[in-house]
């Protein structure tokens, strides 16, 4: 069953911005070419090809040369009465013939281990039915499609790990300005009430709790600068470059989360992991096929030339030519091919229910992902209302504690509760791009390059 849902998704688009886009689409390719796990299994998918090759080099001709000399002594051997038969025989016919036309033979004993023999010769084997070739060749090619599916499995995710590590490096570097602009606020707080004691307006403990907004937001300050130290390092990590390599940064995709484009996706029914497991059904398809060929036999050719003999002498007698045609047919191994028929049965079997599985939980996480982005950018909105709201609220006490009409600590819950809204604003902003960026890699929308 196919499960294709339909997303009507109002998505943060940064396309609108070529140079944003371009920026990070940059660091995405450089991620690709340089992982080094990706690499390696780049590695798999060469080895895959190569025996696919030595599949198909099976249906050339196999052209050898081999040459054995043998020297012997001792060993089973045959006597022959040759003399024992021959000689009276020829004793006659000479008398008759008055002659000595036929000589005596001696007795022969003949070795079956051969002394002093040479036999070299060019060997030629050709297939001439053989439907294991054929079917052999089929399987390689899918172990190729399924390990480029896998590649690409992993392709997509590190896509998102490195837009993911990229958007978390941005929102460190929001954050450290926005601590950044909350000490330079302090510290002017600080100022002004160490004038209001020196001009005896208020007292000694208002500088006092200046101080210690100054100390609270220098910490946390410190954590951001560490923060933003380790978004860079893992970045960096992706990329596969040294981890204190300066990032060229572009905030304004913070502000493309203005712009909203409502466009229609579905979950393709292609996803690499589902073509993977489509891979492996074929294999196993093919190689049922190959086990059922048991009874059927196998024709081979052959042809042999070459110099046979004792001693060395390749130019005389010794020469010879053989051909011929072998002929293989398996008619019984105690059910062992019947028993292996069952076997990728099975594996077929449980690789189906497997692809059945992956749908259902590829259409949940397409579900469950979208639903995590509307909620994001839900939560972006309400954060930005508010980050609105705290830096107007703040602005009117502290012209109000100018006047000396607001409490220094009704001050310092304004600027906390500001700089509280804008660090709750920076990582709600960072939020929704991490869900687009997941749901892109749910919906398997990024273009991967073959």
């Amino acid at each position: 069953m196919k499960y294709t849902v339909l997303l009507l998704a109002v998505l943060c688009i940064t396309t609108t911005r070529p140079q944003a886009q371009t920026r990070l689409d940059a660091y995405v390719k450089k991620g690709l070419d340089s992982n080094l796990l990706l690499k390696q299994k780049t590695f798999d998918v060469e080895n895959a090809k190569l025996n696919l090759e030595r599949a198909k080099a099976l249906f050339y001709p196999r052209v050898d040369f081999n040459s054995q000399y043998t020297v012997a002594t001792g060993g089973r051997s045959q006597s022959l009465p040759i003399g024992d038969l021959l000689n009276n025989a020829y004793s006659t016919l000479n008398q008759l013939t008055a002659s000595n036309k036929f000589p005596q033979v001696q007795n022969q004993t003949i070795k079956f281990l051969p002394n002093n023999f040479q036999d070299s010769k060019i060997e030629v084997g050709m297939p001439l039915y053989n439907p294991e070739l054929k079917l052999n060749r089929a399987i390689k090619t899918e172990l190729i499609n399924g390990s480029v599916a896998e590649i690409n499995v992993y392709k997509r995710e590190l896509v998102k790990n490195i837009k993911q590590a990229y958007y978390q490096y941005l929102q460190a570097e929001k954050a450290l300005e926005i601590y950044q602009n909350a000490l330079a606020v302090v510290n002017e707080n600080l100022r002004v009430s160490e004038k209001l004691v020196k001009n005896t307006v208020a007292t000694r403990d208002v500088v006092l709790k200046s101080k210690t907004q100054v100390s609270q937001v220098q910490t946390s300050l410190a954590g951001a600068e560490e923060n933003k130290k380790n978004a860079t390092a893992y970045f960096n990590f992706l990329l596969n470059q040294p981890l204190e390599t300066p990032i060229e940064k572009d905030t304004a995709i913070f502000n493309t989360l203005d712009t909203k484009v409502a466009y229609q996706h579905e979950v393709p029914d292609n996803r690499e992991e589902l073509a993977q497991i489509k891979s492996g059904v074929k294999a196993l398809e093919t190689n049922l096929t190959l086990n059922k060929t048991y009874n059927l036999p196998r024709l081979n050719a052959f042809y042999d030339i070459g110099f046979q003999g004792y001693g060395f002498n390749i130019f005389s007698n010794q020469f010879y030519q053989l051909g011929g045609l072998q002929l293989t047919w398996s008619i019984f191994k105690g059910n062992d091919n019947k028993l292996k028929i069952k076997q990728t049965q099975l594996g077929i079997a449980q690789l189906q229910t497997q692809y059945d599985d992956t749908q259902k939980q590829l259409h949940l996480q397409v579900t469950t992902t979208y639903n995590a982005y509307t909620t994001a950018v839900q939560t972006l909105q309400s954060a930005a209302d508010e980050t609105a709201s705290a830096r107007e609220a703040y602005r009117l006490t502290e012209k109000k504690y100018r006047e000396g009409q607001a409490l220094q600590i009704e001050l310092i819950e304004a600027r906390a509760e500001m700089t509280n809204a804008e660090i709750k604003y920076s990582l709600a902003q960072l939020a929704v791009l991490n869900k687009s960026a997941e749901l892109e890699r749910v919906t398997a929308a990024y273009p991967l390059k073959p």
